[in-house]
């Protein structure tokens, strides 16, 4: 029986740990953490679970932690994860029976990151290859056992395997509280390693995507430029390969050219070089819109999709749209509207995908769509009645709220507005201190402005005094409103 080890690298990962030993009892053969400086009980709980815990300098070298643990593994297979990763019982089985199956010498699993607007991202990652010495990790930061497991899949002709079983990432509620400090981390330790080898593609693709994430123009900009020179020096290496080349050439013709028509251009002159994955055919969906070549778009858009990276992921809520905008652009607001559905059904609280859902809807069909989506997506009662409020629907966002507002005080805000607006009366408790309150009224009286229903607008004016005393700075909102 083939042995496994688990590979992981922790830092103050006290509170993570329970959940994550939990999920990986039973799978593990050897556990290996390499500790790069916890100051809490990390160590001493992974200790009392068996692990062999490596004390390790911090370098600011993610690659060189894991190939610490790489060094330290005795079993015939690697499996590395983080401690705010959960693998469910499906993937658990589907990794042990793996193990015995002389053809397999890598294989991939399925990463699913759950995102507050409800959208749900997956995507398959390399995580488990065999213990051999030729495959280390590469890349200082957004570490990769890629280049080894494909020299390694060459050499011996095994096989790499698509496992479908799940592992949840539990990493971003956490990762918003310290965004800063990892921004400012991440960009940092990228910037080294682009320094150290300029033509290194995956670390400039990754430095591009933080640029992106955090809206850093200046820092995109740069990169793109260098990255391009580094991608136009490519030889005798197959970037097609690469799941991220296609990402890559789009984010650095985003970062480079401001002209749609001169950046899509600059994509399609390196079709052959890249990866066409689905990133790379939604940015040029996104660009031909833009530029009028709708038919265009529309391939483009059909063609992301059909890679299949998009299905039920986030990234599936763009084409979607995209193909919804043009429907309605030609007129055909009924396939606008089916669109619009498909795409919140993916994004079940995206504010574009449910305002194009109440635009296109219409009224006698609206029922049909609120009812089941509501039932699956609970959360989405707030985000749904945002939507229609801002397509001028208020009558419908004022029975929507009317479900949720006794157990959330943010829907019961929304309610308010709703009923100043329609002239009904409602009573309500609402538990928000006033600082909180004011904010949230604030945003529920501005998208009524949004609306455009001068009728609502109006009643809504003359129906303030109502709860003037207990938001005495409503008037003055709705008069710097009104000047808008």
């Amino acid at each position: 029986m083939a042995r496994l080890s688990l590979c992981m690298i922790v830092r103050n990962e006290q509170d993570m740990l329970p959940g994550f030993l939990a999920s990986v009892d039973g799978l593990w053969d050897e556990l290996v953490a390499v500790d790069t400086g916890s100051d809490d009980r990390t160590a001493a709980i992974l200790a009392d679970a068996g692990a062999r815990v490596i004390p390790f300098a911090w370098g600011d070298d993610f690659a060189a932690a894991r190939n610490a643990g790489l060094a330290e593994a005795t079993g015939d297979w690697i499996l590395f994860l983080d401690a705010d990763e959960r693998p469910g019982k499906q993937l658990a089985g589907q990794i042990r029976d793996l193990l015995d199956d002389d053809r397999a010498g890598a294989a991939t699993v399925v990463m699913r990151n759950e995102w507050p607007d409800g959208q749900v991202q997956e995507a398959d990652l390399l995580r488990l290859f065999r213990n051999d010495p030729g495959i280390r990790f590469r890349h200082r930061i957004h570490e990769d056992p890629g280049d080894g497991v494909r020299d390694y899949l060459k050499r011996t002709g095994r096989r790499l395997l698509r496992l479908t079983g799940i592992v949840r990432h539990l990493g971003y509620v956490r990762e918003v509280a310290a965004a800063r400090n990892k921004q400012e981390r991440d960009m940092r330790l990228l910037e080294a390693a682009v320094r150290d080898d300029p033509d290194d593609l995956y670390s400039w693709f990754k430095l591009l995507e933080q640029a992106r994430f955090w809206n850093d123009q200046g820092t995109w900009k740069q990169a793109a430029l260098k990255a391009s020179w580094a991608l136009d020096r490519v030889r005798g290496e197959d970037l097609r390969e690469r799941q991220w080349s296609g990402e890559l050439a789009a984010l650095i013709a985003q970062g480079l050219l401001a002209e749609p028509a001169a950046a899509l251009n600059w994509l399609d002159a390196r079709a052959g070089l890249v990866r066409p994955t689905g990133a790379w055919h939604l940015r040029r969906g996104m660009w031909l819109e833009e530029l009028g070549r709708l038919d265009e778009a529309a391939l483009a858009y059909r063609a992301c999709l059909a890679t299949g990276e998009a299905e039920n992921t986030t990234p599936g809520v763009r084409p979607v749209m995209g193909m919804c905008r043009i429907a309605a652009g030609k007129g055909d607001l009924q396939t606008a509207a089916a669109l619009a559905q498909e795409a919140a059904a993916l994004g079940p609280r995206d504010p574009e995908a449910l305002l194009a859902v109440a635009v296109f809807t219409p009224q006698a069909d609206l029922p049909d769509f609120v009812g089941p989506h509501l039932e699956r997506n609970p959360d989405a009662l707030e985000p749904l009645a945002r939507a229609l409020i801002g397509a001028g629907r208020i009558e419908a966002a004022f029975d929507l709220l009317a479900r949720g507002a006794a157990a959330d005080s943010g829907a019961a805000l929304g309610l308010l507005t709703c009923a100043l607006a329609l002239g009904r009366d409602v009573e309500m408790n609402i538990d928000l201190d006033q600082e909180t309150a004011d904010k949230a009224l604030r945003g529920w009286v501005a998208l009524l402005w949004q609306s455009r229903r001068p009728d609502a607008m109006a009643a809504f004016t003359a129906n303030a005094a109502a709860v003037a005393e207990t938001f005495p700075w409503l008037p003055s909102l709705i008069e710097a409103l009104g000047k808008k």
